[in-house]
């Protein structure tokens, strides 16, 4: 791996599995506007989810990060994960919430380590507009919306 590899992929942290390598197990993510996403990581908080565990990225963070991962990746790379978000339902999904975030949206991305807590998390994401709604269990993507 090369050094400008390894310290740039684990700075992006939930949101390179978002939009590389797929597959945020165990967060409900969702695209909400850019201005209802302090508010409802605000919520979140006040609901007694940790911060650490709340990550909001603007639309034009979210583009960086996928221009970035674009950009380690080799040729060979880039063709897997366009061929990946042609033909899976994974993909597919990941490429919704950049469309989202190219029409301005942010995206947020709560930590739901219990399945019990993905309800509550509904709840507050749905009352700031929350859209796109998805948990991202062991074994299931749930539409939360």
């Amino acid at each position: 791996m090369a050094d400008s590899e390894s310290r740039t992929i684990p700075l992006l942290g939930v949101f390179a599995q978002l939009l590389g390598a797929w597959y945020p197990k165990d967060y409900v993510v969702a695209a909400i506007d850019g201005s209802q996403g302090e508010p409802a990581k605000q919520a979140l908080v006040t609901a007694g989810f940790g911060s650490h565990g709340i990550y909001l990225h603007d639309s034009a963070r979210v583009l960086q990060i996928g221009t970035t991962i674009y950009e380690q990746r080799s040729p060979m790379q880039r063709a897997g994960a366009a061929f990946a978000r042609a033909v899976t339902d994974e993909g597919l999904m990941a490429q919704e919430y950049v469309d989202e975030a190219k029409r301005g949206a942010s995206i947020i991305a709560v930590l739901c380590p219990e399945p019990r807590l993905v309800t509550q998390v509904q709840q507050v994401l749905g009352a700031y507009g929350g859209r796109r709604i998805r948990y991202y269990g062991a074994t299931a993507i749930t539409d939360l919306s």
